[in-house]
C-alpha cells in the first residue's frame, strides 16, 4: 500500500527536476551566446550535453544496484551547477583564450550542428505530419464511437486554424519585401498543392477537415521560417498583441476590490525587505536571461520540442498496430449511422434477435468490458525508454542549432553543384541559401509524404485508422 503513495510522489519529483533542467537550459544557452559570444555559447552547450550524457549513462548502468540512490543524487545535482558552469565559461571567454586546443572540439561541434540542418528540418516536417495525422484519426475515432459533438468541435477548430493561416498568408502578400521569381513560383506552387491535397482528402474521405487545416497552417509556418523578415514581422505582431493584452489587464487591476489589493500591496514590500541579498543576484540573472529570449526563438523551440515529443508517443502505437494487426476487441461497436430507413431498421431488429439467441447459448461465457487504452498507456519499449532518458541531449542540440540560425552562423551559401571541390572555369556552379533551401525541401517532402499517405488510405470517413485500430472500447 505504501508503494502506491510513494511512486506518484517520486514521479512528481522527477518531473519537477526535469522541468527545472529544461528551464535552466532555455535560460542559460541564449545568455551564453549573447554575453560570451558564439564560441562561448557553443562551448557551454557542448559541456552541458556531455555532462548530461555521461551522468545519464552512469545512472542507467547502476539502475539495478544498491548504489542507484547515490548515483541518482549525483545525477540530479547537475541541475544546481548549470548557473555556475555558465559563469565559468563567461569568465573564461573574457580572457580571450581562443587559441586553447579545447576550442577545436567546439569547432567540430559547430560543424556538426551546421551540417545537421537538413536532419533537424526534415525530421521536424516528418514529426509534424505524424502529429497532424494522429490528431485527425483521434478526432475521427471519437466522432464515430463516442459522440457526434466531436464533429462540431472538429469543424470549429478547423475553421479557426484556417482563419489564422489565411490571415498570416494575407500578411505575406501585403508585407513590403522583395522576393525573387523562383521563390515566388515555389511559394505559389506549394500553396496550390497544399490546398488541392486538403480538398482532395476531404472530398474523397481519405483525409479529414482537421488534417487539411493543420497541414495548411504548417506550410504557412514553414513559409514564415523560410524568410526571416516575415518571421520577425509575425513575432512583432504577436509581441504587440501580448503588450496590448498586458496593458488591458493593468487597467483592470485598480477595479479589483480593496480586500484583494491591500494584502498584496503589503506582502510584496515585506518579502522584498526580508529575502536574503543573494536572491537579488538570482533575480537579476533570471531577468537578464529572459531579456535575451526572443519570442520567435521560444515559439520555434516550443514547436520543435513539442512535435519531437509527440512523435515518441505516436510511433510506439503505430508499431503496435503494425506488429499486432489482429489484436482487436471483440464485437467492437460499429459507427452510428446517420441515415434511418425501414429496411435498415428491419435488418437491425433481425440482427438483435439473432444476437439474443446467441447470448442465451453462451450465457456462461461472459466477456470482460474493454476500456479505452490510448497509445501512451502502452508500456514503452527499451528503445523508447532510452529516447526519453537522453531526450535533453536532443533538446540541447536543437536549441543550439536554433541559436546558430538566429545568430547568422549557418552560412548564406550552400554549394549544390559540384558536390566536392570548387567549380572550374568551364563548369557552372549551383549555390543556394542553406536555410531557405532546406525549408523548401522540408515543405516538398512533407507534401509528398502526405500524398503517399492519402494514396494508401482507404476511402472511408476520416481517412485511415492506423493509429486507432487497436484502441479498445467498452
Amino acid at each position: 500500500m505504501l508503494s502506491t503513495y510513494i511512486n506518484p510522489v517520486l514521479q512528481s519529483i522527477s518531473a519537477l527536476f526535469s522541468s527545472l533542467y529544461l528551464g535552466l537550459i532555455i535560460l542559460t544557452i541564449p545568455l551564453a551566446f549573447d554575453v560570451g559570444g558564439v564560441n562561448c555559447g557553443l562551448a557551454f552547450s557542448l559541456t552541458a550535453l556531455v555532462i548530461y550524457f555521461i551522468l545519464t549513462t552512469v545512472r542507467l548502468s547502476f539502475r539495478r544496484t544498491k548504489y542507484f540512490k547515490w548515483v541518482s543524487t549525483i545525477y540530479y545535482s547537475q541541475h544546481f551547477f548549470i548557473p555556475s558552469l555558465l559563469t565559468y565559461f563567461l569568465s573564461y571567454h573574457r580572457q580571450n583564450q581562443t587559441s586553447d586546443p579545447a576550442w577545436s572540439i567546439v569547432s567540430v561541434w559547430k560543424l556538426l550542428l551546421i551540417n545537421a540542418t537538413p536532419v533537424f528540418t526534415i525530421l521536424e516536417g516528418f514529426c509534424s505530419l505524424l502529429l497532424i495525422q494522429a490528431i485527425g484519426q483521434t478526432v475521427n475515432w471519437l466522432t464515430r464511437y463516442k459522440s457526434d459533438s466531436w464533429l462540431i468541435i472538429s469543424l470549429v477548430s478547423s475553421a479557426l486554424v484556417d482563419t489564422a493561416a489565411f490571415y498570416f498568408l494575407y500578411r505575406i502578400y501585403v508585407f513590403p519585401f522583395t522576393i525573387d521569381i523562383l521563390s515566388a513560383s515555389l511559394l505559389g506552387s506549394l500553396l496550390t498543392l497544399t490546398i488541392g491535397l486538403g480538398l482532395f482528402g476531404i472530398v474523397s474521405g481519405k483525409g479529414s477537415m482537421i488534417e487539411s487545416s493543420l497541414l495548411f497552417a504548417y506550410i504557412v509556418r514553414c513559409i514564415y521560417e523560410t524568410f526571416p523578415i516575415l518571421s520577425e514581422d509575425a513575432s512583432q505582431a504577436l509581441a504587440d498583441l501580448l503588450t496590448s493584452a498586458t496593458q488591458n489587464v493593468r487597467k483592470e487591476i485598480p477595479k479589483f476590490a480593496p480586500s484583494i489589493l491591500n494584502p498584496i500591496s503589503e506582502v510584496v514590500p515585506f518579502l522584498a525587505s526580508t529575502l536574503p541579498s543573494s536572491f537579488k543576484g538570482v533575480w537579476e540573472f533570471l531577468v537578464m536571461a529572459i531579456q535575451n529570449l526572443t519570442l520567435a526563438l521560444l515559439l520555434n523551440l516550443a514547436y520543435r520540442i513539442g512535435v519531437f515529443y509527440a512523435a515518441t508517443k505516436i510511433i510506439p502505437s503505430l508499431y503496435q498496430s503494425v506488429s499486432y494487426p489482429s489484436v482487436t476487441p471483440p464485437k467492437t461497436p460499429q459507427p452510428r449511422s446517420r441515415q434511418t430507413s425501414s429496411s435498415s431498421l428491419h435488418q437491425m431488429l433481425g440482427e438483435a434477435n439473432d444476437s439474443s439467441v446467441n447470448d442465451r447459448k453462451h450465457v456462461a461465457h461472459k466477456r470482460k468490458p474493454f476500456h479505452l487504452k490510448p497509445p501512451h498507456h502502452q508500456p514503452p519499449s527499451a528503445i523508447i525508454r532510452l529516447i526519453y532518458a537522453y531526450s535533453p541531449c536532443l533538446i540541447i542540440a536543437v536549441y543550439t542549432h536554433l541559436m546558430l540560425s538566429y545568430s547568422g552562423e549557418l552560412g548564406t551559401e550552400l554549394q549544390l553543384w559540384p558536390l566536392w571541390g570548387s567549380p572550374s572555369a568551364s563548369s557552372t556552379s549551383v549555390i543556394v541559401h542553406p536555410w531557405k533551401f532546406w525549408n523548401w525541401v522540408n515543405m516538398g517532402t512533407t507534401l509528398i509524404l502526405y500524398v503517399a499517405e492519402l494514396s494508401n488510405n482507404e476511402s472511408s470517413s476520416g481517412g485511415g485508422n492506423s493509429l486507432t485500430s487497436h484502441w479498445k472500447i467498452e
